[in-house]
């Protein structure tokens, strides 16, 4: 049953609090559309993941009934994250470009995105399932498997929730798109390149010369923006999310390089 109580904006864990959801498989998201006040419909669509039309107190989200369950989900929280921003009079149509190339600014698809993420991987259910788990796709696919969401959301939150320090970036050839830190890697003050090295493993799923990837060390000057980088390895595991995107996963196994990186920068 809809809940048209209120029209004010609800945070996820209030909202999955509410509803006396307790683990990965309770995330019913049509279910949790409905409550909100949106019907969900799987149907083909031309250019477009998923669109929203709303007026009031009611809005109907259709999905690309094409696209992967994890995807479809994801697609569905998106849109509620439009709704519980901009509810009463809304219409958006995103493709996706905007699920996979916008994540960390301010815009209205990037805060779609933390939304979805925050609704279908919720960091208190998320953190005890990714404790000590390697950061590498086999992981990510584990985990997006377990709460059926879309392997970039399972990502990002890999590397803002899990056990070790690592980042997660995406680019297209021009460079990098975006990309998210760790804690660790914030606190030592160390950044991406914006272009994409040659000696990457992304650069070969961009340029083509590779199909797949599996995690391997590459020297860390080949990611990282530092002068003393090349001293280093990260283990890095990519892939490609679109057909002009790839998203890097970036571990460093070694913490004392990590320390060592991070003394340089304040020396700096």
């Amino acid at each position: 049953m809809a809940n048209t109580t209120s029209n004010t904006y609800r945070d996820p864990k209030d909202l999955l609090d509410e509803l006396g959801v307790i683990k990965p498989d309770d995330i019913d998201i049509e279910a949790i559309a409905e409550y909100c006040g949106a019907t969900v419909l799987y149907q083909p669509l031309e250019g477009a993941e998923a669109r929203i039309i709303g007026h009031g107190d009611r809005a109907i989200i259709s999905v690309n009934n094409a696209s992967p369950r994890g995807r479809q989900r994801f697609s569905v929280g998106h849109e509620l994250g439009h709704w519980a921003w901009d509810r009463g009079k809304i219409a958006f149509s995103c493709d996706d470009r905007k699920f996979s190339g916008e994540w960390t600014g301010r815009d209205k698809e990037s805060v779609a995105n933390k939304y979805a993420s925050d609704l279908l991987l919720p960091a208190h259910m998320f953190k005890p399932v990714a404790n000590k788990k390697p950061v590498t796709f086999e992981t990510v696919r584990t985990l997006a498997d377990s709460f059926q969401t879309s392997l970039t959301a399972t990502a990002i939150r890999l590397v803002q929730h899990g056990s070790f320090p690592s980042m997660v970036v995406c680019s297209d050839a021009a460079g990098r798109k975006w990309f998210v830190r760790s804690r660790e890697l914030e606190e030592a003050n160390l950044w991406p390149r914006r272009d994409v090295s040659v000696d990457s493993l992304a650069h070969c799923l961009l340029r083509g010369t590779k199909q797949t990837t599996g995690p391997e060390d590459v020297d860390a000057d080949a990611w990282i923006d530092h002068r003393d980088a090349g001293q280093y390895v990260v283990r890095e595991d990519s892939v490609k999310i679109t057909p002009d995107l790839v998203l890097s996963l970036l571990w460093w196994k070694d913490e004392s390089q990590l320390r060592d990186l991070s003394d340089d920068s304040d020396d700096e």
